[in-house]
């Protein structure tokens, strides 16, 4: 089969949390590695093309001579929760240039919320959880004239009644029994992150999940899983043979297991493998001679999830830590001459205006290298959101009636705070931005 994987437009994603023009002020593209992945093992068996919009500038409008040159007999697409408005409207472009395409949807929203997804008519096939096995199944069977039903993982229209979907994990799906994603498959050179050292730079994963249960996060809803120490020097090593010069490993937790870690880096030390690398970590899972070893294996930048400056909403997110912990934990970090970035949410439910302006310069006060901001969500599937339907907080889930009706819902319904307007509570992001050195400076946007 001639098979199309497209990442969708960066320009048309809808910034939950963050001011509407984040996107263009802040955000560089990044592979889309999920469909590198699919593509990496799909490739044995059929012809595959992965078109990234968001590198290539490409819009959907030309989609169609896209689709009239490449004539591919099914397109799948990954889509988020930003994404989605224009994933739906790359399945109904496909399908009115070709009904005859196989349309084929993947990614955290498919495996949220698939019975909403399938609402979409333009949507022939969904996919839930790791792709791979699924989606090879499924495109061998349209090969050979079959239905695609009956395949772990995967839904078909109109054929799944509600309440059967589910997702399956088991060790046929842990990342190290995949092919390494098809890097070549996009033009690779041109993924550039201003914060990096040296560039190109690409993505990578070592770990999925997280063992915490942050109230806000639904990371631990997916099963935990770790690659070998092995297995990530050698794609560590790949990528550097390919003349990559940074990844951003997108594990949650990249320090969960120590030993791990210093086999990883003292791999690198030994095998000479010269390339930057960050990691995202907790700061309660960063010991203390880890920052130093990470340096000289080319770790230029770690990067916390801290969250407040407040001890009394850390507590109520449950985060296990303090602002004592954070302060030591960044020491640590610049002590060892890396950088270090913070991630804060502002207007957690309960916080009133001296609590978010507490937040923000705790963030000032730390010596980061980057602070982000977001304004804090309701997300689905989380503690905080149960919370929000229990109290009376948040009455239905707008979530789920925009994955069914993406025109219809206003995704700022899904802030949690109900003490500040959505204009309040975007001028404490412009507050924050403006004293802290940030990927997005609301100075320069308007």
């Amino acid at each position: 089969m001639r098979i199309l994987l497209i990442q969708p437009p960066g320009n048309q994603e809808i910034p939950i949390g963050y001011k509407r023009n984040y996107s263009e002020k802040a955000r560089s593209p990044l592979p889309p590695l999920g469909l590198l992945y699919l593509a990496g093992h799909l490739k044995k068996n059929h012809e595959v093309k992965v078109l990234d919009m968001a590198v290539s500038g490409q819009g959907i409008p030309e989609l169609p001579s896209i689709i009239n040159s490449f004539q591919p007999d099914l397109v799948g697409v990954t889509a988020v929760i930003g994404l989605w408005p224009a994933v739906v409207d790359i399945f109904n472009l496909v399908k009115k240039i070709n009904p005859s395409i196989y349309t084929v949807v993947g990614g955290p929203n498919a495996t949220q919320y698939p019975e909403e997804t399938l609402a979409i008519r333009s949507i022939d096939f969904l996919i839930t959880g790791i792709g791979q096995f699924p989606l090879m199944r499924l495109c061998n069977q349209l090969e050979q004239g079959q239905s695609g039903e009956g395949i772990e993982n995967c839904y078909v229209q109109g054929k799944t009644s509600a309440g059967d979907y589910r997702t399956v994990y088991s060790k046929e799906y842990e990342l190290d029994e995949f092919e390494l994603p098809d890097r070549e498959a996009v033009p690779f050179s041109l993924y550039r992150i201003g914060f990096c050292p040296d560039n190109p730079t690409t993505t990578m994963v070592t770990s999925m999940g997280c063992p915490f249960r942050c109230a806000f996060c639904d990371c631990h809803n997916q099963a935990l899983q770790m690659r070998t120490a092995e297995k990530v020097v050698d794609e560590i090593a790949a990528v550097e043979k390919m003349g990559i010069k940074s990844i951003l490993f997108q594990d949650e937790l990249f320090t969960l297991k120590a030993e791990r870690v210093k086999q990883i880096c003292e791999s690198l030390i030994k095998r000479k493998i010269k390339i930057h690398w960050s990691v995202k970590s907790r700061v309660d899972c960063l010991q203390i001679w880890m920052p130093g070893l990470m340096k000289e294996a080319g770790c230029f930048n770690i990067h916390f999830g801290i969250e407040s400056g407040n001890d009394a909403t850390l507590t109520r997110m449950k985060k296990g830590y303090n602002t004592d912990s954070v302060r030591r934990a960044v020491g640590m970090v610049k002590s060892a001459g890396l950088s270090c970035t913070g991630n804060f949410m502002l207007a957690y439910p309960g916080e009133n205006e001296t609590d978010i302006r507490n937040t923000i310069a705790f963030a000032k006060g730390l010596s980061l290298d980057l602070a982000q901001f977001s304004i804090t969500l309701d997300l689905p599937k989380t503690e905080l959101f149960d919370e929000a339907l229990r109290s009376g907080r948040r009455r239905g889930n707008p979530w789920s009636e925009f994955i069914k009706h993406p025109q219809r819902i206003d995704l700022v319904e899904m802030f949690s705070s109900e003490l500040f307007t959505p204009e309040e509570l975007f001028a404490f992001l412009d507050e924050a931005h403006q004293c802290t050195k940030t990927l997005y400076n609301t100075r320069e946007s308007k």
